[in-house]
């Protein structure tokens, strides 16, 4: 038994040494890789801070471009007839939304949503007051009667999707 006792107040004061030891190192491994990784983020957000700005920039130009009072100043009615252009409005609309499409990667998933939304409201208005008009109407009389709705509403579609963005810009910077 005292060989025992004897062995054993050799190897327990080893055995707590070398698990504090572990457990020190493993600490401080540890805190070293989190360490590591908040550069690595920090390095990462320097990066991707000014292509999420430009994200934010250019949805917002988009969502102002598909405004009706901008759309039908860019898109000019000319002598197109009524389908025409409604059809070429829908048209400038897609081609917008085609060219920002990508921005949807630096956005979240709530303000990409609503951004399509806008724009699904803003086809659906176009075609809807188009429907609505007599087969004597013309693309100027579309393009007058779509800026009187957009000036009648409360808050348009797209005005909303820019509040939004705007929103989340000054929530995450």
């Amino acid at each position: 038994m005292e060989a025992f006792i004897e062995i054993l107040k050799y190897t327990f004061p080893a055995a707590l040494m070398l698990l504090l030891t572990y457990l020190l190192l493993s600490n401080f491994v540890d805190n070293e890789e989190k360490r590591r990784q908040f550069y690595l983020r920090k390095d990462l957000n320097k990066k991707a801070l000014p292509l999420r700005f430009q994200a934010f920039e250019r949805l917002t130009v988009f969502l102002e471009r598909i405004t009706p009072n901008q759309l039908v100043t860019r898109v000019k009615p000319g002598n197109m007839p009524l389908g025409v252009y409604r059809k070429t409005l829908v048209d400038a609309i897609r081609q917008e939304y085609e060219y920002n499409i990508s921005q949807q990667v630096y956005v979240s998933d709530k303000i990409w949503n609503n951004i399509v939304s806008a724009k699904s409201q803003v086809v659906s208005m176009i075609n809807k007051v188009t429907a609505e008009m007599d087969e004597n109407a013309t693309a100027a009389d579309l393009s007058r009667k779509l800026i009187e709705l957009e000036m009648t509403g409360d808050i348009f579609p797209t005005k909303a999707a820019i509040l939004l963005l705007k929103h989340e810009a000054a929530r995450n910077f």
